[in-house]
């Protein structure tokens, strides 16, 4: 499975020389407050995919935040003002923008559709555990930096 989330478009938050088994990824969606919440926790605490998907209300808003992320000259850095701002450089949904969210939208939906004990919901964080299994975590709240970073430490 990571290794299918790992050729989603993605913004790549990951210090260079990180093996590919210690990447978190991580669905959100640019408007969601939680989403939000997890970026100010794990930035720079985990090495992460960051994959746009956008899920809540207005798609053609959301499509136009995600776009500017994506497109822009350094993507984590266009996460982070967003995050902060709680707006983003809208950016052009071009044909190939468009394809990389429907991509990145129809794998989360499948995700959920094989795995119907979860439900769905932003962010969803995909975390590597050092045995190779993966420990899926929908939602965030305080404190679940902790418990990612655990996870991943193989505690």
């Amino acid at each position: 499975m990571m290794e299918m989330l790992a050729k989603l478009a993605a913004v790549v938050d990951v210090p260079p020389g990180t093996p590919e088994t210690q990447v978190a990824t991580i669905f959100f969606d640019p408007r969601c407050p939680y989403c939000h919440a997890a970026f100010n926790s794990l930035h720079g605490q985990i090495a992460a995919r960051w994959v746009p998907v956008v899920v809540l209300g207005d798609a053609e808003g959301g499509n136009r935040m995600a776009a500017g992320i994506l497109s822009a000259q350094d993507p984590v850095a266009a996460l982070k003002a967003t995050f902060e701002t709680k707006a983003a450089r809208p950016g052009e949904v071009s044909a190939e923008v468009a394809a990389k969210l429907a991509e990145n939208k129809g794998a989360f939906a499948s995700i959920f559709a094989a795995q119907q004990a979860l439900r769905p919901g932003v962010p969803t964080l995909f975390v590597p555990r050092p045995d190779g299994r993966v420990a899926v975590m929908v939602g965030y709240n305080p404190g679940d930096d902790a418990k990612v970073r655990s996870v991943m430490a193989g505690s």
